[in-house]
């Protein structure tokens, strides 16, 4: 998957997971006003088309990279976006046809489709619904302000601020400008750990007139089809299968105490990473108590940026290892490399502490060859 898709693709979705907020038309209000009266009143904006600039910044002093989307919407759920770099490349076209998604990168003569249900559900929920997945987070996470009102893409809006309580959010700091009359977001800034992201919407027509074929997207011959939810399959395996596929012996933490492998499973990743990765599901007295991912350590090409610091993680030390431990209200994770191998966990029983995995991290052996 390519840069300009990653970041296109992710972040059109990114903007759907922040949702659309219902507004009153009352210049007075208090934000959480404006929020409960997201969820009471359920005025959609219909069809729409639309085109948005999205900057994202790495670190601090760096310039911003920019992808320019445009978007058409219809009344009854179908979706076409085509986002592209400033000079026009890396175009990718992602369309929602009702019944499948297509995401179409022309330059690589690739697609990816499905017609999985719930992944075709990923960006068809009602602005109501995401108003109401967002308002449960920013709620519980965040201190809510309001900025005053502004024009964006020549419409009125609010302006909401949420300021995140600790660095242990999911979300970082968001700023909203809502749109009076239909609660659509025309602009976003999102700023999580060094990472900042600008979406602005330039244009907005409402009720267009979109031809059909729009929502339409044939493929040329020569494109390279792919089952988006078959790119990366899953299968079971054997420990012995896992080491074959890793391509040398990694470490697992014994069985013993109540504590067993009640699965094993591998990944072969395709794309970018393309790589294998073995994952362990830990029980403990036949409860879920942890998972752990093994692969080998991806070389940093010179040059290649390292990755950005995210919010809730801090360095850990972990059998004598640098390590990376992340904790996100009830998501909490481990990653460490070693001998060549990178070693994530997840850890899935709440009771399970860093100390008490520390521990059983010392006592992880080599696996055996039968």
């Amino acid at each position: 998957m390519t840069k300009i898709m990653k970041k296109g693709y992710w972040g059109i979705i990114g903007l759907m997971t922040i949702g659309l907020f219902g507004c009153s038309s009352n210049p007075e209000f208090l934000p959480e006003q404006v929020l409960q009266q997201a969820l009471d009143e359920s005025q959609e904006p219909g069809a729409y088309y639309a085109e948005v600039e999205m900057k994202t910044t790495y670190g601090e002093g760096k310039d911003p990279e920019l992808i320019l989307m445009k978007e058409w919407a219809s009344k009854d759920g179908k979706k076409r976006t085509e986002a592209e770099a400033r000079d026009g490349s890396g175009k990718t076209v992602t369309v929602h046809d009702g019944a499948r998604l297509i995401i179409y990168q022309p330059e690589l003569k690739q697609a990816m489709v499905s017609d999985d249900p719930e992944l075709l559900q990923i960006g068809q929920a009602s602005p109501k619904k995401q108003a109401e997945q967002l308002l449960q987070m920013v709620q519980q996470t965040h201190e809510i302000s309001a900025g005053g009102e502004d024009e964006i893409a020549g419409r009125s809006t609010y302006r909401l601020m949420a300021k995140a309580k600790d660095n242990t959010a999911l979300l970082g700091d968001q700023e909203l400008w809502i749109d009076k009359e239909n609660w659509m977001v025309l602009k976003s800034v999102s700023t999580s750990g060094n990472i900042r992201t600008e979406m602005t919407y330039t244009k907005v027509e409402l009720n267009p007139d979109i031809p059909a074929d729009t929502f339409m997207l044939e493929l040329p011959g020569d494109v390279d089809i792919q089952a988006l939810d078959e790119m990366n399959p899953s299968r079971e395996i054997t420990m012995e299968e896992a080491v074959k596929s890793i391509g040398k012996t990694f470490l697992h933490v014994p069985e013993k105490d109540g504590l067993a492998i009640s699965r094993i499973e591998l990944t072969e990743l395709q794309g970018e990473l393309k790589r294998n990765e073995v994952n362990l599901d830990y029980r403990k007295d036949g409860i879920p108590y942890f998972s752990m991912s093994i692969f080998s350590s991806p070389e940093n090409p010179e040059g290649e940026e390292q990755s950005a610091a995210v919010p809730g993680e801090k360095p850990v030390m972990i059998r004598g290892q640098a390590g990376v431990w992340m904790e996100m209200n009830d998501f909490r994770s481990l990653v460490w490399q070693e001998q060549g191998l990178n070693y994530s966990v997840m850890f899935i029983d709440p009771g399970l502490s860093l100390d008490e995995f520390q521990a059983l991290a010392d006592t992880m052996i080599p696996v055996q060859k039968g």
